[in-house]
């Protein structure tokens, strides 16, 4: 499976059309398409928008893993900080971490773009 028929999957799962996700992304229709057909890879920022549209990991997307879940690919990994294994609380805490700082990034993001526009 491919990076783009995987994200074919995921919009088809939740009964999305290519214009609805190209719309929930800031993107052109086609530039979606383009996708999903294979013939470019998405930019690390749509990547992670789709990542969160999809609520799956960006490595999920990217076909490094088979475990949609973020949280259950870390655990899978056994991801450990200064040799100690973090448990499946400390997991979810990390998670969510990295949930408000991807947030964080788009909110700050979007702020310049509106500067941009006034500008």
């Amino acid at each position: 499976m491919t990076v783009g028929e995987r994200l074919k999957m995921l919009r088809l799962e939740r009964r999305l059309t290519m214009l609805e996700v190209a719309s929930k992304i800031g993107l052109a229709k086609s530039s979606y398409a383009s996708y999903e057909a294979g013939h470019r890879n998405p930019p690390i920022d749509k990547l992670v928008a789709l990542a969160q549209l999809y609520n799956v990991s960006t490595d999920y997307i990217l076909r490094l893993t088979n475990t949609p879940d973020s949280v259950e690919s870390l655990q899978k990994q056994h991801l450990q900080w200064d040799g100690i294994s973090l448990s499946e609380k400390e997991l979810e805490v990390v998670h969510q971490v990295v949930e408000l700082m991807t947030e964080k990034h788009q909110e700050n993001n979007k702020v310049k773009l509106r500067h941009m526009d006034i500008g």
